[in-house]
């Protein structure tokens, strides 16, 4: 295969996840970069931090400031690892630019500039925003009767992964998005690396599995997995985040930060892999829909 990978040839790329929602810890990243640089390697950290409450809160922040509407923690989130994955070649992926990805990418440009870091390469993912795009009731067709002509705070479709993994093959260093499906996260850094096609289906499917994993932070390495007294899960003080090794049919395996709290094994990996699944024969995405009746976990 040729690949267009920004990365090379490499059989494995991994993605850690530095965050799991809006207001995570801000210091979860630093071991799972340090564990990315020291395992070497192409590699991406990606963070999630946008529910759709979230998403309407920062459109309301956005309405009292234009400026405002990105994650309110962005610095604290990404400033502890900016400058080691910048050294590293580590690419930042995340959905952090909410309601206003552009004020997101100039906050990171200037993040750069007080740490001293030459002007990154940020690629900003736009198009989600449907009240901005659409003319006034062009949604009223899309809602229930009951809520036609009432205002709206935030309208917003899902995107897909195919523009993250377009900027990352262009070199970005950071892509910031809006509100995309929160697996792309990782499956847009996986089309970049392996060039799967499109309607490659079942890799395309592996791969958002992988990004489920991946988006909700500490709850695969144990943090939604345990129960004290039922299932103890050890060092949920200080608890892991996840560092998937994805291969270039979509094989995984999970692990996570070296010298952290939490475990990864069978158990905890299933109760994510269900987590928030309607249809585990239908998981709908942008990119495809992916079935996890046969997935098989050892």
């Amino acid at each position: 295969m040729t690949s267009r990978s920004p990365w090379g040839d490499s059989p494995l790329l991994r993605i850690g996840c530095g965050a799991g929602f809006s207001g995570d810890r801000w210091d979860a990243a630093v071991p799972v970069v340090r564990t990315l640089r020291a395992l070497g390697g192409p590699a991406v950290l990606m963070f999630e931090t946008l529910a759709e409450r979230t998403l309407a809160l920062a459109q309301v922040r956005r309405r009292q400031d234009p400026d405002a509407g990105w994650e309110p923690t962005l610095e604290r989130f990404v400033a502890p690892v900016l400058r080691d994955c910048v050294q590293a070649g580590i690419p930042i992926v995340g959905n952090f630019g909410a309601a206003n990805p552009q004020g997101a990418a100039r906050r990171l440009q200037a993040l750069a500039r007080e740490q001293g870091l030459p002007a990154l390469r940020i690629a900003v993912v736009e198009g989600d925003d449907l009240l901005a795009a659409l003319p006034p009731g062009r949604l009223d067709g899309l809602l229930p009767p009951a809520l036609r002509g009432q205002p709206l705070v935030s309208a917003n479709a899902y995107l897909g992964a195919q523009e993250i993994a377009q900027a990352l093959r262009a070199g970005a260093q950071i892509v910031v998005t809006g509100r995309v499906a929160d697996p792309a996260l990782a499956l847009g850094p996986l089309l970049a690396h392996f060039d799967w096609a499109m309607d490659d289906w079942d890799r395309l499917a592996r791969g958002t599995m992988a990004g489920h994993l991946l988006e909700c932070g500490a709850q695969v390495c144990g943090g939604y997995f345990a129960d004290p007294g039922f299932k103890d899960v050890p060092g949920l003080a200080d608890v892991g985040f996840p560092i998937l090794e994805v291969d270039a049919d979509g094989g995984m395996v999970v692990t996570k930060a070296a010298g952290t709290g939490g475990c990864v094994d069978r158990r905890t990996v299933t109760e994510q892999l269900l987590y928030e699944i309607h249809d585990p024969a239908a998981y709908l995405t942008p990119d495809v829909v992916a079935d996890l009746t046969q997935a098989e976990l050892t």
